[in-house]
């Protein structure tokens, strides 16, 4: 579990507090040119005279609700009705949650923490688990028709640095399900029998079928294997196969010496042939140490120190807005903490972790 956890609004909206330029807002009503201001925070804002938003240039950029990620200039203000130009995708609605900024654009705001994420890259390492991005697979040999071997190698996530744990999904018995899957089901959910009304809990989800667990009841042929929005459609077989139960004990870890980590880009994890038993749609739960990734949208979440990061990326925001608005101080103050956070000596990996990169 990642000891800080915030969205990039949170982070957003407070950096650009330190400069006094974020000014939240609900809406109670609106169309797509316009948005009737409910409340503002700060509240002063609230009853601010007709035209203040748009005379000072205010960007509005819906962060939740109907218009999400959408920004636009305010063209008008009047009677606590905001006019945006041009016109937004959809009609503001009472979902919609409005940023106003006039000094820094999001664009701007967004590009400075991102810089300053990229400060962090090596000084900071964030602890991840991941247990989808792998699933352990079979493939056809090209020398016997219809013969498949298992598949040792897979390709790590790509914002893995140190591998410290690797865990096998346990297994228990199921029922494969072929057919047309329509789209990804989502693994646990109760899948239904249309006809026969047997139930069973989705362990793994293909193109061509589906493994369910706990079964109760019996599939058939011919009938559909309903999910809460997906579907695997005309069941043309129903065999008895093991399943994955979705959880990984710790008697599932995987000895370290039974694999290694293939360097060339993209870094890869090989288990050993002749160790390692390769069961088909197990998924692998990995557990490493990564660098905090760029972010783009507003729920992207940052496991950084929040209070020092905000300070970092401040520094990275235009010089010339800092200066010319005498906000030189409180850049300085910035600087200072950045020259901390680049003294620091890094974070160290965990013992007996294996490095992805060098």
């Amino acid at each position: 579990m990642a000891l800080y956890s915030e969205y990039e609004k949170t982070i957003r909206q407070s950096l650009s507090r330190m400069f006094d330029d974020c000014v939240l807002c609900t809406v109670s009503a609106g169309a797509a040119s316009t948005a009737t201001i409910a409340t503002t925070d700060p509240p002063q804002f609230y009853g601010k005279a007709a035209d203040y938003f748009n005379e000072h240039q205010y960007e509005v950029y819906c962060y939740s609700g109907t218009n999400i990620g959408l920004t636009r200039l305010a063209s008008d203000f009047a009677s606590y009705v905001i006019t945006v130009t041009p016109d937004a995708t959809s009609s503001y609605g009472t979902s919609s949650l409005l940023e106003l900024h006039w000094l820094f654009y999001v664009s701007e705001l967004r590009d400075a923490i991102n810089q300053a994420i990229s400060l962090y890259a090596k000084k900071y390492l964030v602890d991840f688990a991941d247990s989808t991005t792998i699933t352990l697979t079979r493939t056809e040999r090209n020398d016997v028709t219809g013969s498949y071997i298992p598949t040792y190698e897979y390709a790590l996530p790509t914002d893995a640095l140190y591998i410290w744990r690797v865990t096998t999904e346990d297994s228990v018995s199921g029922v494969k399900l072929t057919g047309t899957v329509s789209d990804a089901l989502t693994l646990g959910e109760t899948v239904t029998g249309s006809t026969s009304g047997a139930t069973g809990l989705l362990s793994y989800s293909g193109d061509t079928y589906i493994r369910v667990r706990e079964v109760d009841g019996t599939f058939v042929v011919g009938e559909d294997a309903e999910g809460a929005d997906e579907t695997c459609s005309t069941i043309t077989a129903v065999d008895y196969e093991t399943a994955g139960d979705g959880k990984f004990p710790i008697e599932n870890i995987v000895d370290p010496r039974d694999y290694t980590i293939l360097k060339a880009y993209a870094p890869k994890i090989k288990f050993d042939e002749n160790h390692y038993n390769v069961v088909e749609d197990l998924r692998i739960k990995l557990e490493y140490q990564g660098s905090q990734a760029a972010v783009d949208s507003d729920t992207d979440n940052i496991f950084l120190p929040p209070h020092e990061l905000i300070e970092v990326a401040a520094t990275f925001l235009p010089f010339s807005k800092i200066e010319s608005n005498n906000l030189t101080a409180k850049f300085n103050q910035c600087l200072r903490t950045r020259d901390r956070v680049m003294a620091r000596p890094p974070t160290h990996p965990y013992a007996n972790s294996k490095n992805v990169i060098e």
